[in-house]
């Protein structure tokens, strides 16, 4: 019968953890993924569970054997029943919490109904769970052998929880979704109390079932209570208090795990299901050994000092590898091979071999801490009701510590100092005050020494490598670089944990770069065009916009363009206060959008304003993240696109971005059809091969296309977009992909997101690391009829001129998607194929699109179409030059410059290649024909102090190149050659100023990065010169130059 009671009690273990688990992940739906709603959730529910522990043992010494086992199946049924009706609760008290959000602005209003609708819902069913643990413990524990009995019961729990843990997390909610998972968890509750009946039907009411056979008949009835021998006993408030303190450091520690482990096997909710696992695990086994260890020990005070202070060692030990080695080892990992079915038990292994140690520690305190607190057997369940419900109320301290405190005052890596140094402080309590001998006293020192010892040594936390993501880009290195140095490139400009991630700022090659931990989310790069359309595509669909709601601030580039139009508010919402104080590193862009009067900045979930809010939108904007980060996804399903189009005003439109890489196609397909599913009118926009703009309306898109034109003319968003070469409607025109007939064909017979099962938040990890090549923007411009497209994108595109062609060009090249950009140079080559502007930038992307061969045969068709055409013949020897064809090159430059004698433009080409190859004897010539064809250009005294550097005439160079930036002070080239030539004088602060002048005029120019790195050599800072060749790299990783550099400077 004992065995099977631990096994009832293993089942309520594991229901508890799939309740908890579901309830959360309800809840937060509702109430918010954010801090403050994810610890008023947890704390309601630990609340309970502690009141319930308390209460519990304050009844459980006045029951029978055979009343203590209704009671735990009473128990375990009046938690089986609520969880079925709690998402009918939560639906009840929803008016009530749309009433006291007040559209955002309520504050304390609202966290206190949000609070008392969690107490609602949470405290009654948690006040059930933890009465059961008393209630075990009065039926189960012997007389004094409290620390045996109830570390076989916590044990026993625990291993349940692990188990409800790892299915509820890796396969129930996946699989079956939040609702059917929690009927498994009332399956596994009603197995616990089909259990129990036996017992009670059998007639077993033996009161000490751990007690060996008997040889007499047995009682019915409890013996009278007869106190256990006892050594000197500690005071009966030690045991509490030492479970206390660990119980508080527990939770900051889970939490600071599960930030941990996200920065660097990345923010899944697979990450946190390993952690929770690991943990409870952990717990289960050391609950195991500790009750083992107490039925053989006569000083469970030095014993559980022992554990403490070994927990406080692995802490720290744990705390000191995830800052610096874990990330190196995974970034290794992943580099060899990226398989999700691979990597995920690789990485859920390795949290548990981190984890473990602390948690085997910390759970083998629980049954050394019961031993302490033992009495006679009714007594016992009294004695340890407190001790458990004393743990569980600090561990909800704990976690509202962690998560509003630590991690945002002192960050992640000092909050595992904090921890282990509380840990270390319960020991040193339980050794100061337990009844303690001497000699055992000075050896329990010891390890408290070495604890704190390790505490002040902690090496600090590689940030750079932390803010990397290694867990997504590792795979994306070339192997024959150095793998960290390539990762941690860039200059890191800002780093700082929040609760709810890390936010961290880097500059490389020039863009600046927003990661939320590790991924990065925003730039001022090529994300630019992608965050601008996300508020003008809408807006300048929108005939008069006045109210505007954008979830998600990232930069802030977003908002700062939908501030361009006459918009009267902009209530942006965003999860994280980390990123909006990274949002400021990037005002040049976002035009101090923040500071602008009619923003309305609400820091909080997007989701749950648009449930709770009134307020209606003419334009919702919603830009989230990639919906495989944990939480994520609930931004993605029916139910929230349903909130979302009830928060539109009448003619009201919403943008919803998506993404096409890192994703399988039935993943994409799933996101399409969702958003279909609450908006049969729905249009997809691609910017890009990357990005996907869902845009719908209350009205039919087809008649408001026709505002784009309008639109154009209002004061400031002409010159917004003109950074981004959008410089007609056309370029917005043209990045229409479907309407709504092409998109339910395309999505036909996907699964629809939803909340009880969303598949993305499991799926979606899977595509990222198994690095998902499928051309999704492809496969959706394939099902697409253009004839089928609205007349108004027809006509735009049967109509547009090769200018118009052009700027689509240089608009998807800026936005980095080399291949439609090179297919849109092509279209305006195909009308005009002398276009100099249009070559330029069709040789720039046949290179960067890896189409130079089919570059070149369309340059020489052209060519010989246009025999006296010199600018074709240019754009042909740059091709070929880039390609390697040097001679060539040479050869079709020299060409260019005998059909169109005097011609700037070919000379400099045909100077260009004789310059980088030093073929001085043959440049001095096209370099005097260029000072009589065009003696007042920069660029002729560039190739003549070119020219002259060649030839080591060190000073006359210098005054060439000089004058070549005085011309034109925007010549990024010349600055460059002039920081060479001035670090070969030995003039290194004036060769520093060039050479950084040439990098802000161009950050992407490879060879820059190289003479920076050169120079710094020359100092003798190696590692300044290693990340300066490691960015050349990065820009031009064939780089002979560049590799040597680097090498050298890791020598």
């Amino acid at each position: 019968m004992p065995i099977l009671f631990l096994a009832a009690y293993a089942c309520s273990g594991l229901a508890s953890l799939i309740y908890e688990v579901a309830w959360t992940r309800l809840l937060t739906l509702y109430m918010g993924h954010g801090l403050a709603a994810a610890s008023t959730v947890v704390a309601a529910f630990m609340g309970g569970l502690a009141a319930g522990s308390f209460l519990g043992g304050r009844v459980a010494p006045r029951l029978t054997p055979a009343r203590t086992l209704y009671t735990y199946i009473a128990l375990e049924l009046t938690v089986a029943a609520i969880a079925i009706v709690v998402p009918y609760e939560l639906a009840a008290l929803t008016p009530l919490l749309v009433w006291s959000y007040r559209n955002g602005a309520a504050g304390f209003l609202f966290s206190s109904i949000r609070l008392v609708s969690c107490l609602t819902l949470m405290f009654v069913p948690a006040l059930a769970l933890g009465a059961t643990f008393p209630i075990a413990v009065r039926w189960f524990v012997r007389s004094g052998e409290a620390g045996r009995g109830g570390g076989a019961l916590y044990a026993a729990n625990t291993v349940g929880a692990a188990a409800g843990a790892l299915a509820a997390g890796f396969v129930l909610i996946p699989a079956i979704g939040v609702r059917a998972t929690t009927f498994v968890g009332i399956a596994a509750a009603g197995v616990a109390c089909a259990a129990a009946l036996v017992i009670v039907r059998r007639g077993d009411r033996v009161e000490r079932p751990l007690q060996g056979r008997r040889r007499g008949p047995e009682r019915r009835a409890p013996p009278p209570e007869r106190p256990a021998p006892q050594q000197a006993r500690s005071p009966s408030w030690l045991p509490a208090a030492a479970l206390g303190i660990s119980g508080f450091a527990a939770l900051m520690y889970e939490i600071a795990w599960t930030r941990a482990l996200a920065l660097v096997v990345g923010p899944t909710t697979y990450a946190f299901s390993a952690t929770v696992t690991a943990l409870v695990a952990g717990t289960a086994i050391g609950s195991t050994l500790g009750a083992v260890f107490s039925a053989r020990t006569r000083r469970p005070a030095v014993a559980l000092s022992l554990v403490l202070a070994l927990a406080s060692i692995a802490m720290i030990w744990s705390g000191a590898l995830i800052g610096g080695y874990v990330p190196r080892l995974i970034a290794r990992s992943l580099a060899r091979s990226s398989a999700f079915n691979q990597s995920l038990p690789e990485h859920t292994l390795l949290a548990a071999a981190l984890l473990l140690p602390a948690a085997v520690c910390l759970g083998a305190a629980f049954p050394l801490a019961f031993d302490m607190a033992g009495g006679g057997h009714g007594s016992s369940a009294r004695s340890i009701s407190v001790v458990y419900a004393v743990n569980t109320v600090a561990a909800v301290g704990g976690s509202l510590a962690a998560g509003f405190i630590a991690i945002p005052a002192i960050g992640l890596q000092h909050t595992f100092r904090a921890v282990s140094l509380l840990v270390v402080i319960a020991a040193g309590v339980v050794v100061v005050w337990g009844r303690v001998p001497g000699r055992a006293r000075v050896a329990s020192l010891a390890p408290i020494a070495i604890a704190l010892a390790l505490v002040v040594w902690m090496p600090s936390w590689d940030r750079e490598l932390l803010a990397s993501g290694v867990y997504k880009y590792a795979q994306y290195v070339d192997r024959d670089l150095d793998l960290e140095s390539a990762l941690k490139s860039g200059t890191l400009v800002y780093y700082r944990d929040g609760a709810v991630s890390t936010v961290s700022l880097k500059r490389l090659t020039g863009t600046l770069s927003m990661s939320v931990d590790g991924k990065v989310d925003a730039s001022n790069g090529g994300d630019m065009l992608t965050q601008k359309m996300l508020a003008h595509l809408p807006l300048l669909l929108h005939a008069k916009p006045r109210d505007v709601c954008i979830i998600g601030l990232g930069s802030g580039v977003t908002l700062g363009a939908a501030l361009t139009h006459p918009v009267s508010r902009a209530d942006v919402i965003e999860i994280s206060p980390e990123v909006v104080d990274a949002s400021r590193y990037f005002a040049a862009d976002n035009r101090q959008a923040l500071d602008d009067p009619r923003t309305r900045l609400i820091v909080g979930d997007g989701r749950s304003h648009l449930l709770l809010s009134s307020q209606q939108y003419d334009v919702i904007v919603s830009e989230p993240s990639n919906p495989w980060m944990a939480g994520v996804a609930a931004l993605f399903t029916r139910e929230f696109f349903t909130a979302v189009r009830r928060r539109l005003a009448p003619g009201g439109i919403v943008c919803q971005w998506a993404h096409t890489y890192d994703i399988s196609e039935a993943d994409f397909r799933s996101i399409l059809a969702t958003f279909l599913a609450v908006f049969p009118g729905a249009t997809a926009w691609l910017v890009g091969d990357s990005d996907v703009l869902l845009v719908a309306s209350t009205s039919p898109i087809d008649d408001l296309l026709a505002n784009v034109a309008r639109g154009w003319q209002r004061s400031g968003v002409a010159a917004g977009l003109r950074a981004q070469s959008v410089l007609e409607p056309f370029e917005i025109l043209s990045l229409f992909a479907a309407g709504p007939a092409e998109i339910s064909r395309f999505a036909a017979g996907a699964a629809v997101q939803t909340d009880d099962r969303t598949a993305l938040e499991f799926s979606g990890p899977r595509a990222v690391a198994n690095r998902t090549s499928r051309d999704n923007a492809s496969a959706l411009r394939q099902a697409v009829d253009e004839k089928a497209a609205p007349a108004a994108i027809r006509q735009a595109r049967e109509a547009a001129t090769a200018p118009e062609w052009r700027n689509r060009g240089a608009m998807l090249l800026a936005a980095n998607d080399y291949g439609n950009a090179f297919d849109a140079y092509l279209s305006s080559l195909t009308r005009e194929a002398t276009d100099a502007a249009s070559l330029d930038g069709f040789v720039r992307t046949s290179i960067a699109a890896h189409a130079e061969e089919r570059a070149l045969t369309l340059l020489e068709s052209w060519a010989g179409t246009h025999p006296r055409d010199p600018s074709i013949r240019i754009a042909m020897s740059r091709l070929l030059a880039a390609t390697g064809a040097l001679d060539r090159a040479i050869d079709i430059a020299a060409e260019a410059c005998r059909i169109a004698p005097g011609t700037p433009a070919a000379l400099e080409q045909l100077a260009s290649i004789l310059a980088d190859v030093g073929d001085v004897e043959r440049l001095d010539p096209v370099v005097a024909e260029l000072q009589r064809a065009a003696p007042l250009r920069a660029a002729t005294e560039y190739y003549a102090g070119a020219a002259r550097y060649l030839r080591r005439d060190l000073p006359a160079a210098l005054g060439l190149v000089r004058q070549a930036t005085t011309i034109d002070p925007g010549y990024a080239a010349a600055h460059n050659l002039t920081g060479a030539i001035e670090a070969m004088l030995g003039h290194t602060v004036e060769a520093r100023r060039a050479l950084e002048t040439a990098l802000r005029l161009d950050a992407r120019d490879a060879a820059t990065y190289v003479n920076l790195g050169l120079l710094e050599m020359s100092a003798d800072n190696r590692a300044a010169a290693a990340g300066y060749f490691a960015e050349a790299l990065s820009l031009d990783p064939k780089s002979t130059a560049a590799r040597a550099g680097f090498a050298r400077a890791r020598q």
